[in-house]
């Protein structure tokens, strides 16, 4: 018997799609009013809130797309898609066949660019286990280096401070310390327990203190969307799950780390989602 994912039961992704449905309101009242341009401040205001949904819905079901994915890809197609309860395995098998093997590839170069002789070998073979199809021996050497390229990236900075117990939040203090108060106001919710819904209460506040009116750079087109794909490869795990054949919706850190996945759960999907992840990791850190 095969495992199956678990439906998405999310707060942070209510809240997402109801918030989609407040623009879907205005849209209608700013396309009836007589002089458009009164309201083009409000107008500017919700297009780029609604750009971050967007980046935030890909998150929701594990995707961070590089920017030169979309004009390939339409990107507001998720939010109509998760409102209609398209299964997520439809949505990635739909995204991952808009990737190119030589895509990747190029992925996996400007990765090593930035990366120490001993990771760059590790990138080649997680590339070669993928293009073997050996998808889940991939998928934990890449995890792995998302977890190194963000513990490496914070003890640059942090030699003999702190010491994190996870990468994830290391990865959580680097953007805080680099990006917090320039593009969010919040807390980035690095500290926040994923169990009874604190942390998803936490990114809502988080989603909220995103500037809208510096949107549209370097940073925030790799930020908003890595943070939010991040948020859902770091979620909390229910072991009982395991018992039932279930899985999490998304590729999930702790079940690759702890092995509870079957062989065969882990898809091509979710290695592209797995590169790209470390590829914009990567891009985001070089900024710095």
């Amino acid at each position: 018997m095969n495992n199956t994912k678990k439906p998405m039961n999310s707060l942070f992704l209510n809240y997402l799609l109801s918030n989609q449905s407040k623009v879907d309101t205005n849209a209608e009242k700013w396309l009836e009013s007589k002089n458009i341009l009164d309201n083009i401040s409000e107008i500017s205001d919700e297009i780029n809130e609604y750009l971050v949904s967007i980046m935030a819905c890909w998150g929701e079901i594990g995707w961070c797309l590089p920017k030169c994915k979309e004009r390939d890809i339409k990107l507001g197609k998720v939010l109509i898609d998760l409102k209609n309860n398209i299964s997520i395995d439809e949505i990635d098998e739909g995204i991952s066949e808009c990737f190119k093997e030589r895509e990747i590839e190029a992925f996996t170069i400007v990765v090593k660019r930035n990366l120490s002789d001993s990771e760059t070998r590790k990138v080649d073979i997680a590339f070669d286990l993928y293009l073997k199809k050996e998808y889940y021996a991939s998928a934990v050497l890449l995890a792995g280096l998302i977890d190194s390229t963000s513990i490496n990236q914070f003890l640059k900075a942090n030699k003999k401070t702190d010491n994190p117990s996870q990468c994830w939040k290391c990865y959580g203090k680097v953007i805080q310390e680099n990006f917090g108060g320039n593009f969010f106001s919040g807390t980035f919710p690095y500290n926040a327990r994923a169990k009874n819904d604190k942390r998803a209460k936490d990114t809502i506040e988080f989603f909220k203190s995103i500037r809208h009116d510096v949107f549209n750079n370097n940073v925030d087109d790799i930020l908003v969307p890595l943070s939010f794909a991040l948020l859902k490869f770091y979620d909390d795990s229910d072991w009982n799950d395991k018992q039932q054949k279930c899985i999490p919706s998304s590729i999930n850190r702790h079940w690759l780390a702890h092995s509870m996945y079957d062989y065969n759960d882990i898809s091509r999907a979710d290695c592209i989602k797995l590169f790209c992840m470390l590829y914009q990791m990567v891009e985001l850190y070089s900024l710095l």
